[in-house]
């Protein structure tokens, strides 16, 4: 369309409408004069409301600051506007604006004055990681005098030794040696009536007979002397207590014996003789007959080792070891 074509045509249109459609749409048109009757116009705030004074006050350009120059003469009338008051900015964000200057001519990708004693060339890289590596430990020998220490060494450096706790595991020593003459089953001249050591039918076992026993028989186990076979009463009275029902049926059957064998006079026949007495005071010690008595009149639990109890209850009253008691 030519410009007289599109002149001619806008005429047509704004003759033909409604003038006040015009001028509205007109209003829309501008989008530097808002609009008054929009909704979605934010409400202005209020303004308090100053009672009228009789003489306003009236600034003239002559009380101005010298500083502000004046084209003209004639004197004009300036109406006060209430400044707002600027409040100090806080000290963090002061701090906070405050950023080191760089300098305009930084170049990031020069290389440093001084090259980090880390950083390699591309060329020339190290062979292996930079992480630590432990040193290797060699490999574990049952049979060395330093087997725990090795062992915690290399397994569990970062915990306490205890070694205590890892006697179990020591190597039993060699005949005659000086840590087997430190054993407390070892064949002195005098030995302790409760390291006395009694095999499953309740016998005696002395020291010398302890050690040639073979561990085929079943009567080696991790306690004071691992070189002796046998069980002492105190270790027969742990068993006694033990959450293992295979354990309390041992425990409480080898007991019976011996206290029946007690009873018999194979250790004394009076109450004078002392293993006899060594014997029974060990007994009281491990709170063997509390032991046996509770497990025979308890109710559920293990039916095998409640019969093993009251086995050794029996044995211990047809030997007759109460009987002397009460005598004396």
């Amino acid at each position: 369309m030519t410009p007289q074509e599109i002149s001619q045509a806008q005429d047509d249109i704004m003759k033909g409408l409604n003038p006040a459609l015009i001028q509205r749409l007109l209003q829309r048109a501008t989008i530097d004069e808002p609009d008054v009757n929009s909704p979605f116009n934010m409400p202005e705030p209020q303004k308090p409301e100053v009672a009228p004074s009789s003489s306003p006050p009236q600034i003239r350009v002559d009380d101005l600051p010298k500083a502000a120059t004046v084209e003209d003469d004639t004197t004009e009338t300036i109406e006060p506007e209430s400044q707002p008051k600027s409040t100090p900015a806080p000290a963090a964000a002061v701090q906070a604006k405050s950023t080191k200057k760089i300098a305009d001519n930084y170049d990031e990708d020069r290389a440093p004055s001084q090259i980090p004693p880390d950083l390699f060339p591309i060329t020339d890289l190290p062979k292996s990681t930079h992480f630590p590596v432990p040193p290797s430990l060699p490999d574990l020998d049952p049979s060395d005098p330093n087997f725990l220490a090795t062992l915690h060494e290399k397994y569990f450096p970062n915990l306490t030794a205890d070694p205590s706790k890892l006697a179990w595991m020591a190597p039993i020593p060699t005949e005659d040696s000086p840590a087997d003459k430190d054993s407390s089953y070892y064949p002195h001249p005098e030995i302790s009536v409760s390291a006395l050591r009694f095999d499953f039918r309740g016998r005696f076992l002395s020291p010398r007979v302890s050690r040639s026993i073979p561990s085929s028989i079943g009567l080696h186990h991790h306690g004071e002397a691992p070189e002796a076979a046998g069980y002492t009463i105190a270790e027969l009275a742990r068993l006694a207590r033990s959450a293992v029902p295979a354990q309390r049926c041992i425990a409480f059957q080898t007991l019976g014996r011996i206290l029946y064998r007690l009873g018999r006079g194979e250790w004394g026949t009076t109450l004078n003789h002392p293993i006899a007495v060594g014997i029974w005071t060990a007994i009281k010690e491990g709170r063997v007959l509390e032991s046996l008595t509770e497990a025979s009149m308890g109710e559920g639990g293990h039916r095998g080792s409640r019969a093993y109890a009251v086995e050794a209850l029996w044995l211990f009253e047809k030997g007759g070891w109460r009987e002397k008691l009460q005598v004396r």
